[in-house]
């Protein structure tokens, strides 16, 4: 293949070039610079920082055709600056030297940076959205908040949400705060957020020299010192057109943020914001799920799946327990002389008195109309028939008032006992159900 001859160039011709090109140019050899536009800031940069004694570094670089070398420059004004060198070697006074023409990228390099920067942003706030899904308890949740906050905004040390509580903020989760936090009460007008805003609390601040000061309180840090916030970005967490609450991600160096961060945190209090109604809305969906709106107590398809556990588990470990069904007595009556506002009433009475004398592991559920069917642990029929009976006595004691009326509260009930008589829901449910209307008969309710 024959040689390329190298371009021969003088000059003048560079002269010409540099009135109809919008580059910058430059031709440097081994011995330094011999040819720039004196008239461009760029070019005496260039020389200074990067092509003055290098000429071996881009020769190595560089073949007959162009090339394009990239360099980051940070110029005097400390705004990051880039540059794109497309070069090729030429002869220059009979001299073998490289030309360089300068591009100024760093519009595109500055939008390519942001695209990086919010696609990292993204996929931690994925990571929160999918965690509304598969964990229904709160704490987990604000806890990868913070710590995809803290990972998303490079120079924080601390991260912090709360909400508010009337006029108070209260921490409900932190980063690198010692556990005292959580009991620390932060009157609302006291935030850097309410201060910074004017009390309006409706836009995103960041603080960049905060000084010691009576309301920049030491807070204690996971290491066990006392140290003072420098810096810290606030964001407001609206739901509902209202201040739910407040992200803060805070550094204990001065001049730790700038706007890009700003722009990180809007685009990360936006996702949370969206997050934590998904959340609340995720929680709603799984109380209807599992609770009787009326009672608060478990519904039947809950208490049923929870059955087959509770027996699975009876029967791996040899353990016992009854089966109760109660029936709301003279229901019918009272609907009918009172209406059904009063007849829930009398219903929500009996299942709050069960739930007061229930133990944590005990499970009960309103299992239909006036029935409420419950299964307890570490109690004898006996002991029980004398519990229910106290349980009877408070209710005689406190009956609903309505206008001048009193109506009395009472129940039915039947006991089945788990494995003694049964194994199977039906079978319990069948004996206990046979039970209840005995008891009842005797009692002419």
């Amino acid at each position: 293949m024959q040689k390329q001859i190298m371009l021969q160039i003088n000059q003048d011709l560079l002269k010409t070039v540099n009135h109809i090109s919008p580059f910058c140019v430059v031709v440097f050899d081994q011995n330094g610079i011999e040819y720039f536009d004196h008239d461009c800031d760029t070019c005496q940069i260039l020389m200074d920082d990067i092509i003055n004694n290098n000429y071996h570094n881009f020769r190595s670089k560089i073949t007959e055709e162009f090339t394009v070398v990239d360099y980051h420059l940070e110029i005097k004004d400390e705004i990051d600056k880039w540059y794109q060198l497309h070069s090729k070697v030429i002869i220059f006074n009979e001299v073998e030297s490289i030309l360089t023409y300068v591009l100024d990228i760093t519009d595109k390099k500055l939008a390519e940076l942001e695209n990086i920067r919010l696609s990292k942003i993204r996929s931690l706030m994925l990571e929160v959205t999918h965690s509304v899904v598969n964990n229904d308890e709160i704490e987990i949740f604000y806890s990868l908040i913070l710590k995809n906050a803290l990972l998303a905004i490079e120079k924080s040390h601390l991260g912090s949400i709360f909400i508010r509580r009337e006029n108070n903020f209260q921490c409900i989760s932190y980063v690198g705060f010692d556990d005292s936090v959580m009991d620390f009460q932060l009157p609302v007008e006291h935030s850097f957020l309410y201060r910074a805003t004017d009390g309006a609390m409706d836009y995103i601040t960041y603080l960049n020299d905060i000084q010691p000061s009576d309301l920049n309180y030491p807070i204690k840090i996971d290491t066990g010192e006392y140290t003072h916030i420098r810096s810290s970005l606030s964001a407001p967490i609206n739901i509902s057109g209202e201040v739910y609450g407040m992200i803060n991600i805070d550094s204990l160096q001065p001049d730790a943020f700038d706007e890009s961060d700003v722009k990180s945190m809007e685009f990360m209090r936006d996702n949370i914001e969206i997050a934590i109604i998904n959340h609340l809305l995720f929680q709603e969906k799984t109380q209807l799920a599992k609770y009787d709106r009326l009672t608060g107590l478990y519904n039947r398809h809950f208490f049923e799946d929870q059955y087959e556990i509770i027996k699975e588990k009876g029967l791996r470990y040899n353990e016992t327990f009854n089966l109760v069904i109660f029936d709301v007595d003279r229901l019918k009556m009272i609907n009918d002389q009172y209406g059904h506002f009063v007849g829930d009433q009398a219903i929500r009475k009996i299942a709050l008195e069960m739930q007061t004398n229930s133990r944590k592991s005990d499970v009960i559920a309103r299992f239909g109309g006036d029935e409420i069917i419950a299964v307890l642990f570490s109690s004898s029929a006996d002991e029980l028939q004398k519990k229910f009976a106290n349980m009877q006595d408070k209710l005689l004691e406190n009956p609903i008032e309505f206008f001048e009326e009193k109506i009395y509260c009472s129940f039915s009930f039947g006991i089945a006992s788990f494995p003694q008589e049964g194994q199977e829901l039906e079978v319990l449910l069948k004996i206990a159900d046979a039970r209840m209307y005995i008891n009842k008969s005797k009692r002419s309710v």
